[in-house]
């Protein structure tokens, strides 16, 4: 029996309900409701939400029976996946509305001890002393970094790093990555994903140096120490151990000691492979691309930002016109855009851009997209703008791509950042800050990150989170009618 059926029946005996007048309801068979609930078959999207509409649930029971549809559907493991990355989606609009500052959990912290094989037991202590030494690590004159191995459940330091580096940018990180190369399907996630819901929020931190390293780990990978196998080094010269769920840790100030796992950091490193690679300017990013191999690539691209990609129907005339005559390397500028822009309109890969229509008002109203540097673009005209869009309507109705407008409700997505997702070449998430014509660009690719994003996003559709893309080319008509 599958889930939903197992929950469906649940729900039909615990209310009492009677079958006959439920299909009537419905708009079903009673036999067709007997399979559901038997297991033999699942019904379309259309009849689970009949079904759960028609049954007298309760919010929370309404939820649970089609969340058990859409396990039942796709699997645990996939269910699970799927929400990973939109919570990883939506953390980065809480960042740009927050400003990426996450307040710590405690305001009174304790110098760490003095003596050398201090301990601490329970979280709470555990916690103090943690950001104790990180505080220290900064308080240090001259070179100040911390270097960690610490795995992405323990929320609570994460989160004190990231308070710290943005209170002091000069602080140099290093850290170590254990991933995985088998899905553990002990508690069905992807446990590379919330590695990666750890490491985005200090790559666009406003810091000086953040440099994660990863390796895959087996089960021949052997801990300096299997009871403490974490790890945290200070430019204090201090050194915290950790144990496995975080209720206990050795505080560690003598020389000798901290230099074995000094020399152990240091020769972990070359075994290991970098992460990200920044980019630190619209001109970088775009030699980026100019040098990428973007005529072999076999995977579309799909694209998340807060207005459609105009990519497309950028031509060279639109190019020459817009940006700024008196700028330094403009005709390198108008080179490598054109040649982007040329991509765009070349390839014949099919691919998804999800929007909102907040984003396509800005863009109309600012006359330039949103990562348009403004000491280097001039704002485009408004037919200028109306032809564009145009264009990109005809594109979407020959299904060269599909704009999808994201359901506000089921999902939010950044204001000023870009994701691109290809299966094959990786993820770039692209942050700008139009006050100061800053952008970073981020790019990683990890096998089972890329597909989890390109499996997200290809069957964003099926999940609501979106308008199908009927109704989304009928709102991108609206908003041009309305110019």
């Amino acid at each position: 029996m599958s889930l939903f059926g197992e929950y469906l029946k649940e729900l039909i005996d615990a209310n009492s309900i009677n079958i006959y007048a439920l299909a009537k309801s419905a708009g079903l068979e009673r036999t067709a409701i007997h399979k559901f609930m038997t297991g033999g078959r699942l019904p379309s999207d259309d009849y689970a939400k009949k079904l759960a509409d028609a049954l007298p649930l309760s919010p929370e029971e309404h939820r649970r029976l089609l969340e058990s549809y859409d396990i039942s559907k796709i699997g645990v493991f996939k269910y699970k996946q799927r929400i990973q990355v939109k919570n990883i989606i939506e953390s980065l609009a809480y960042m740009e509305s927050s400003g990426a500052v996450h307040s710590s959990s405690y305001t009174v912290t304790s110098p760490p001890p003095e003596a050398s094989g201090s301990t601490a037991a329970g979280y709470f202590a555990v916690n103090n002393l943690v950001r104790s030494v990180i505080e220290e690590a900064v308080a240090q004159s001259g070179d100040q970094w911390i270097d960690f191995v610490v795995p992405e459940n323990y929320q609570y330091f994460y989160n004190e790093l990231l308070a710290c580096y943005i209170r002091h940018p000069a602080l140099r990180i290093r850290h170590i990555i254990a991933f995985t190369k088998k899905v553990d399907f002990v508690d069905n996630t992807n446990r590379n994903l919330g590695l990666l819901s750890q490491v985005l929020p200090l790559a666009f931190a406003p810091g000086a140096e953040y440099s994660p390293y990863y390796f895959y780990q087996t089960s021949e990978d052997v801990e300096i120490t299997q009871a403490m196998p974490y790890f945290i080094l200070t430019s204090a010269n201090k050194l915290l151990l950790l144990n496995r769920d975080f209720s206990k840790a050795i505080f560690i100030s003598d020389t000798d000691i901290v230099d074995v796992y000094k020399e152990s950091f240091a020769s972990m490193l070359p075994q290991t492979k970098v992460l990200l690679n920044h980019l630190n300017s619209m001109f970088e990013y775009m030699q980026y691309y100019a040098a990428s191999d973007l005529d072999n690539m076999e995977e579309p691209t799909h694209w998340i930002e807060p207005e459609p990609c105009v990519g497309s129907v950028i031509n060279n005339e639109i190019v020459e016109m817009s940006v700024k005559k008196n700028i330094p390397y403009r005709a390198e500028t108008v080179a490598l855009l054109n040649q982007r822009y040329e991509y765009f309109k070349s390839t014949k890969l099919l691919y998804k851009d999800v929007c909102s229509t907040e984003g396509f008002s800005r863009l109309i109203s600012a006359g330039r997209t949103f990562y348009s540097p403004r000491d280097i673009i001039e704002p485009f005209s408004r037919d200028t703008m109306k032809e564009m869009f145009s264009e990109l309507k005809t594109n979407a109705a020959n299904r060269n791509l599909d704009i999808l407008f994201t359901n506000p409700s089921k999902i939010t997505i950044p204001e000023k950042t870009i994701i691109s997702i290809n299966k094959n070449t990786g993820i770039c998430f692209m942050a700008y800050d139009s006050s100061k014509s800053d952008i970073t660009a981020v790019f990683l690719s990890e096998e089972s990150i890329n597909l989890a994003f390109a499996d997200f996003i290809e069957s964003i559709e099926e999940s609501g989170l979106v308008s199908s893309a009927e109704d989304s080319l009928a709102t991108l008509d609206r908003i041009i009618s309305d110019m």
